[in-house]
């Protein structure tokens, strides 16, 4: 007897092969995928507990997404509203902050992620204690890296790197206390990596701490070359890219995933190929700013690429969306040829597991692997009607799109709606603890009030 059998479906099974499956089925026992393959043969192989019918729907494992800020999404309605939102706005309003607030944040976070068919994420943010009992409760994979700061936030909205060795000191200590206590938590669905922040924003010896506690496997986050900022600071006290910085200090290797990578050089792309390194592609965001990255490099260049949503909006359908609009933009102006439509869902699965490491477990539908699966209906106006399915799918699918979510063969969204948790509840948490983060930094910093007029 098996628990779920997900049968008549549009079944894309990531694997290989490029397996896609008309009419195709998914048998579920436990948290592990039992079987994949044509319907009619799979019901006749087992026993089923419930029936999910697929009929008029792709089958898609859950999205990886490679790299977020999950509780960040209290910045809504000002990042990407400021043009410069990372220091003028983001960095600073951090301060105002409660520790606590990262679980509720948290909850309204992961419901977003989830409810748009994300089943794992890659989080790094401050006080992640706190959110990883808002995943451990939505049920939501997670890896989880606490961020370590070494400059004062306040001070760099106006252009001042000082850095503070006691604030990076404590994060630090967070980090050490989360892997303690968090990593292969809730049944293994929560693991945890390193996250010092920027090459800019800590001093070379956050990056030695780092080294001191790290393990083979686990990842180190840090955002790379994601700023003309960054670049300049770093040049000026390094004398030398953050690629070049990090490889020097013995960082850059097949654990490192870089975020972003916006201003990488040709040796900064030959020194990560080398490594093994990777790049979390957050094309959305930049994109709104008015800058692209150099996804197909990347890819021609044989760099492990994922899609990751970063801030504020964490719908890897836009994502997808976002990463083809920025390719061909490159594509115009001489750079290689865009990912294929199939080629960007594989970002969005499984290449971001491999990113992460997760490729034996997650990412793909195929015998043994976790189940994690989502269900997408393809019988919407602005779906069918369609000569192409996957084209379809990045084009034009969306959050209103995903009918069901598993994650570890648990249903945590049926029928368009969230199982098991109070959203409006958590919503409205979410809303009171954001208009009480900005009225104290507008309290202290009136003049930045005038940055978010739309």
């Amino acid at each position: 007897m098996v628990d779920y059998l997900v049968e008549n479906g549009f079944v894309y099974t990531m694997d290989p092969g490029r397996r896609v499956i008309d009419g195709g089925a998914v048998a579920v026992d436990g948290d592990k995928i039992l079987d994949v393959g044509l319907t009619a043969e799979l019901k006749a192989r087992y026993d089923v507990d419930q029936v999910i019918d697929a009929d008029g729907k792709a089958v898609l494992p859950g999205f990886v997404n490679v790299h977020t800020h999950l509780p960040s999404i209290f910045v809504r309605g000002v990042y990407g509203v400021v043009r410069e939102g990372l220091y003028q706005v983001l960095f600073p309003v951090k301060e105002y902050l409660k520790p606590e607030s990262c679980y509720e944040l948290g909850l309204a976070s992961c419901l977003e992620a989830l409810t748009s068919g994300s089943t794992t994420i890659q989080e790094t943010y401050n006080y992640m204690d706190h959110f990883a009992r808002a995943a451990e409760e939505t049920g939501i994979r997670a890896d989880l890296g606490e961020q370590i700061a070494e400059a004062d936030y306040l001070a760099i909205k106006d252009g001042v790197y000082k850095y503070i060795p006691e604030q990076a000191e404590e994060m630090f200590k967070r980090a050490v206390d989360l892997e303690s206590k968090w990593h292969g938590g809730a049944d293994g669905r929560i693991t945890t990596s390193w996250a010092p922040l920027a090459p800019d924003m800590v001093t070379p010896w956050v990056y030695e701490e780092v080294l001191g506690h790290h393990e083979p496997g686990i990842k180190i986050s840090t955002h790379v070359e994601q700023s003309t900022r960054e670049v300049k600071q770093v040049k000026k006290l390094y004398g030398k890219t953050s690629v070049e910085h990090l490889h020097d200090l013995g960082v850059l290797g097949p654990d490192l995933i870089g975020a972003h990578c916006i201003h990488n050089s040709d040796e900064d792309l030959r020194l990560m190929k080398e490594a093994g390194a990777s790049v979390l592609h957050c094309p959305r965001p930049y994109l709104l700013g008015g800058t692209t990255a150099p996804m197909a490099r990347w890819r021609e260049m044989n760099i492990k690429v994922g899609l990751g949503t970063d801030n504020v909006n964490h719908t890897m359908w836009e994502t997808m969306r976002t990463a083809v609009y920025g390719a061909r933009i490159r594509e115009t102006m001489g750079e290689p040829t865009s990912p294929s439509y199939y080629d960007v869902l594989e970002m969005a699965t499984i290449k971001g597991a491999e990113v992460m490491g997760f490729q034996d477990s997650v990412g793909s539908l195929e015998t043994g692997k976790k189940a994690d699966l989502q269900l997408i209906d393809l019988k919407c106006p602005h779906i069918y009607p369609t000569a192409d399915v996957t084209s379809s799918l990045v084009l034009y699918g969306a959050t209103v799109n995903v009918d069901t979510v598993m994650v570890d063969g648990r249903i945590v969204k049926r029928d368009g709606k969230l199982v098991g948790l109070d959203v409006g509840k958590i919503l409205d948490e979410a809303q009171e603890i954001t208009v009480g983060i900005w009225e104290g930094l507008f309290k202290d910093r009136p003049e930045l009030r005038a940055l978010i007029k739309s």
